[in-house]
């Protein structure tokens, strides 16, 4: 396939040597959408920058609603070029503005864009930060998690039993090295148990930090994304018994498997597991966006 390669790229193809790929997936079964998997997919290099979000429901009753879009940063540029693969689409995002839906008019949507409407709310949670307020539980992702622990628990009357343990047996998990913990939260009627791989580093993905401030200061959300996990026994541990206290840690978690044995609530389990992390050769045409793409035109938002 024959690619559109910007202008100012060229200029900086000399200056770069490698690249860095990470790629996060997050499965979810819920009771009445089965199993919904959203993958993301960033890679950068210095001056450089991509983001590729996809949404894969596997009942294929919902598979309307899969999509796959993201943004570039344009080098020596402020700005950045979003894309819809499903509708094979492109456009120039200014500064200050969304470039994953900027493509989207939410006032006055279109056939095509009601159809992607449902797709959009989906598929944004590959981008959105893990918690919007670190000071405010109910601010972002970790009251969800409360959330889901209280539900499955609400029925019993005595407090659930918490055990955690560690198993300090190497496993090798999609290329990392790890150990496990579990973490076995039950009653008489219910059950959630929690299994996670850490390891005690990420040297590459510090790099990956370092590429993506150095293209500008609003990538610290995409960096708090990627620092953060989708659930940890902790998030469960707080929705069950808010005195419990684990002793502070700076593993980091690869994957991460939970099920849940109870009547109660309508997640039935979840996976997040880092699938790919690794330094390779710049490529420039990782950066560019297909030739047989349309683009459009973005109007700003900036009024006069």
């Amino acid at each position: 396939m024959r690619y559109l390669i910007l202008a100012p790229l060229i200029s900086f193809i000399i200056a770069q040597d490698m690249q860095v790929k990470y790629v996060v997936a997050y499965t979810i079964d819920v009771d009445w959408g089965g199993e919904i998997e959203t993958v993301s997919e960033i890679t950068a290099a210095p001056g450089y920058g991509k983001f590729n979000g996809q949404l894969n429901p596997k009942r294929w009753i919902f598979r309307i609603f899969g999509g796959q879009r993201g943004f570039i940063k344009v080098p020596g540029t402020e700005n950045f070029l979003g894309y819809n693969v499903k509708r094979k689409r492109y456009w120039v995002t200014p500064p200050g503005e969304d470039p994953l839906f900027a493509d989207m008019n939410w006032g006055d949507e279109s056939g095509k864009e009601v159809e992607e409407k449902k797709d959009n709310e989906d598929v944004s949670v590959t981008i959105k930060t893990e918690e919007e307020d670190s000071n405010t539980q109910k601010g972002g992702k970790k009251y969800w998690f409360i959330k889901i622990a209280n539900d499955i628990f609400k029925d019993d009357d005595a407090p659930p039993r918490i055990e955690r343990t560690l198993n300090e047996s190497i496993e090798e998990i999609n290329g990392f090295r790890t150990k496990k913990w579990t973490t076995t939260i039950s009653t008489k009627n219910n059950k959630m148990i929690i299994e996670e791989w850490v390891v005690d580093e990420l040297p590459l993905r510090d790099s990956l930090y370092a590429y993506i401030s150095s293209i500008s200061e609003e990538n610290n959300e995409l960096i708090n994304f990627i620092d953060s996990v989708k659930f940890s026994s902790q998030d469960f541990i707080l929705g069950v018994d808010s005195s419990y206290t684990i002793k502070k840690s700076d593993e980091i978690i690869v994957m991460a498997k939970m099920g849940i044995d109870s009547n109660n609530g309508w997640v039935q389990s979840a996976l997040f597991e880092i699938r790919e992390l690794y330094a390779l050769s710049f490529d420039p045409l990782t950066f560019t966006i297909p030739e047989d793409f349309e683009r459009i035109e973005i109007e700003s938002d900036e009024k006069d």
